[in-house]
């Protein structure tokens, strides 16, 4: 195979080599399905980038996970040879395809945790401005509201 003199080509050749390594496994059918779907995947979120920066293609390839964590699955969805009925190993491939969107959808901890903390902070920023604007209007006028007592 020739490798891309292109950077963003060869991120994108350097994670499916990840895959294909990760996946040396499963049968030569099953692993280059999974790395065609990868690769379909990438090529069509690929194009919706204008324009295609590095920056993209990692979070390209980023949301689709760690090449380990792909073959775990597709590991996972491999079926088991029967030897009693002699059936193919692969007769129930299609059912049990690891598509890409499934592996999109898992997010890595520290991308939850980035998450997390964003919200907190921003959350911590709207509080503090609230406190700021609370506080400047009472300095304004004077001090704390004054009550006076109720009759009865």
């Amino acid at each position: 195979m020739n490798r891309s003199t292109d950077p963003l080509d060869r991120l994108v050749e350097d994670y499916l080599a990840e895959v294909a390594y990760a996946t040396a496994g499963l049968s030569a059918a099953r692993r280059e399905d999974l790395l065609a779907d990868l690769r379909e995947h990438i090529t069509v979120a690929r194009a919706e980038l204008d324009p295609p920066t590095e920056a993209g293609i990692r979070t390209i390839l980023d949301r689709l996970g760690d090449p380990a964590a792909i073959a775990e699955e597709a590991h996972l969805g491999e079926p088991a040879p029967t030897a009693s009925t002699g059936a193919s190993p692969h007769a129930s491939h299609a059912a049990t395809m690891l598509r890409p969107s499934a592996v999109r959808s898992r997010r890595s901890p520290g991308r939850l945790a980035l998450v997390l903390v964003s919200v907190l902070v921003v959350l911590m920023v709207v509080v503090g401005a609230c406190a700021v604007l609370f506080f400047a209007a009472r300095t304004e006028s004077g001090g704390p509201p004054q009550v006076s007592p109720s009759s009865r």
